[in-house]
């Protein structure tokens, strides 16, 4: 009778928690580390903040990993309910939803020490080869792009970015800093690494977002949910020891 007493008591419990509780959310995640990786603590620094952000108002993550131009496809056609982490450009915004900022990167040039680039304005780049790796946007380099002015090497992935600018098949390589200093640490020898430098001045600085697919009804209150979250991220003080730790090194391997 104690036992059928404490199950009912643990079924009634069920029944009052609210709806939300065992709400799941299903997001395409990518390689972009120290940000964003499936091999990193917490799947890297962004994905530690969404995932907290939507646990503040009871809703549970699940990431799977793609390519980035896959990902960016299944928002398009909501076979996901949305990816992690992205700027807001027009294009995009015809088929996703965008959250708050969940971080903010400044884009450098990164080259070879031999070449000793110099610049100031993008004209002064022009006529050079440069690369871009697959399903990153053009954003300031746009225009020079398809002008022809500048001439683009898209590649798969910032390892083999960074690998076409050692092998001289491009003569610079915009990356967001921290993204390109961490694969520089991980993914080549500290003598070849030495060889690569970046530009002290900044090309842009973009803020990254979760974007959710409009393919989805619910997604605009998610969007409500999750900005609702960050802010008590924000208040607790959490975001900004998440940071600390970021800096710190502690989302690296």
């Amino acid at each position: 009778m104690k036992v059928l007493r404490r199950s009912l008591l643990l079924s009634c419990l069920f029944l009052a928690l609210p709806a939300w509780a065992a709400e799941r959310i299903r997001l395409a995640n990518g390689e972009w580390p120290p940000y964003l990786s499936a091999t990193l603590p917490h799947y890297g620094y962004a994905s530690h903040i969404v995932s907290e952000a939507f646990k503040a108002e009871g809703i549970t993550v699940q990431y799977d990993f793609y390519p980035w131009a896959r990902a960016q496809e299944m928002v398009r056609t909501g076979t996901t309910d949305g990816s992690l982490v992205w700027s807001i450009t027009a294009e995009r915004e015809k088929f996703a939803l965008f959250t708050d900022t969940v971080m903010a990167e400044e884009e450098v040039l990164f080259f070879l020490k031999s070449r000793q680039l110099t610049w100031k304005r993008i004209e002064d780049l022009h006529g050079l080869s440069m690369g871009r790796a697959l399903g990153s946007k053009l954003g300031v380099w746009e225009a020079a792009v398809k002008s022809g002015a500048i001439h683009n090497e898209t590649t798969i992935d910032i390892y083999t970015g960074f690998s076409q600018l050692l092998a001289g098949r491009s003569d610079f390589f915009p990356l967001a800093r921290s993204v390109g200093l961490h694969v520089l640490r991980e993914k080549f020898p500290p003598e070849v690494a030495e060889r690569i430098t970046f530009s002290s001045n900044v090309a842009e600085r973009n803020e990254y977002r979760v974007m959710l697919s409009r393919q989805h009804p619910r997604n605009e209150e998610m969007v409500r949910r999750f900005n609702a979250g960050l802010q008590k991220l924000r208040r607790s003080g959490m975001l900004a020891q998440m940071e600390k730790d970021f800096y710190a090194g502690r989302y690296d391997k």
